[in-house]
């Protein structure tokens, strides 16, 4: 398992790629969005961002931009420079946080699939130490159709699960 060390380093890395001469965004974003997979996870919003970063052929863009500055790259500078700054701020072990992280499959079948008043409320269930298994139950039951059974068949047929399944063999 890397370091925090060796991230930093990696993430400057990526930095300093930026402003090749030939510097390629799509390779660029696939080999930063694998350190920050193994910094913070595969479901952190950092990889999010930087898989949103394109560029934009629109009128207002090229009426805009005195081709002093590239966009894309101030953007992935940007991305980057905050996503180094937490990793600095943070006490990142890793291991837990990577498993925080890759425990996220398991919830983000609920957001997909429930309304943001009911993923609220769920979420609310189960944190509150007060709430019975049986309040869970009744709320699940409750559910219409088949949203239970495609939020759990989104779980179980997720790779992450499928992954963790293949080490308890």
């Amino acid at each position: 398992m890397a370091d925090k060390e060796t991230y930093m380093a990696l993430l400057k890395e990526q930095m300093l790629q930026i402003d090749q001469k030939n510097f390629d965004l799509n390779s660029w974003k696939k080999a930063t969005g694998l350190v920050v997979e193994g910094c913070f996870g595969a479901n952190s919003p950092h990889i999010k961002s930087i898989e949103n970063i394109n560029y934009e052929y629109n009128s207002w863009v090229l009426r805009d931009e005195s081709g002093v500055t590239d966009p894309v790259k101030t953007t992935c500078k940007s991305i980057l420079k905050i996503i180094i700054k937490q990793l600095e701020i943070s006490d990142i072990n890793t291991s837990s946080s990577q498993t925080n992280a890759e425990l996220e499959f398991v919830w983000l079948p609920f957001e997909d699939e429930l309304t943001g008043a009911s993923s609220k409320k769920l979420k609310q269930l189960i944190i509150d130490s007060k709430t019975s298994k049986e309040n869970i139950e009744k709320f699940l039951k409750d559910l219409p159709g088949q949203t239970a059974i495609d939020i759990l068949n989104s779980i179980i047929t997720s790779t992450e699960f499928k992954n963790w399944l293949g080490k308890k063999e």
